[in-house]
């Protein structure tokens, strides 16, 4: 879902006669802890691949880690335009995985459609250890209860999240006073 937020933000900011080139001048604070974090989600990635034992806390260490980093990179660019709103997805991402005990709430129903009825009846048992049922969970409304077509299950903080990138990444490719130089430059008539 973030990878169509960068991709729509970026043709929104072109059709706003942006330039792509702008995206590498912008400078934002704390730019290691984004690669951390994706590398952590490439890991849960992993392990929902079925490589690694699920008994383990590393699962919930590593989604609970990855969620903190984003939070600190959010929060050390916070002036720039439009990026208090995937801050607020995250949030609440972050609240409802927090208040249920390092799990995401999942409707039942959502998850029966797209990804069929073993997972319903896995959800309905309580044999998905890292999701809950909707229904019994705390502020599910906030979990993974909206379906996206037949692709997958979001919640309201991820579609918040996507369209603050979205909307962050058409203000930095159509910005026209974001510099395109990294040097400076001087009148030739300087040094007469």
């Amino acid at each position: 879902m973030f990878f169509e937020a960068l991709i729509l933000g970026t043709v929104i900011g072109l059709i706003r006669r942006g330039k792509i080139s702008r995206l590498a001048y912008v400078h934002f604070s704390g730019r290691p802890l984004i690669f951390i974090s994706a590398v952590l989600y490439l890991g849960i990635i992993i392990m929902n691949l079925g490589l690694y034992d699920y008994s383990s806390f590393l699962y919930s260490g590593f989604l609970l880690a990855s969620f903190v980093l984003t939070l600190i990179f959010l929060i050390l660019n916070i002036s720039m335009k439009f990026m208090f709103i995937p801050l607020g997805g995250l949030f609440l991402n972050l609240l409802v995985f927090l208040v249920n005990g390092l799990k995401f709430p999942l409707e039942a129903e959502a998850a029966s459609r797209i990804y069929g009825a073993e997972i319903y009846d896995l959800l309905n048992n309580g044999k998905i250890l890292f999701f809950v049922s909707a229904e019994n969970a705390r502020l599910s409304f906030l979990g993974n209860v909206i379906p996206v077509g037949s692709l997958f299950v979001a919640s309201i903080g991820d579609i918040i999240a996507a369209i603050g990138v979205t909307l962050v990444v058409q203000a930095i490719v159509s910005d026209k006073f974001i510099q395109n130089r990294s040097r400076i430059t001087f009148s030739k008539n300087i040094f007469r």
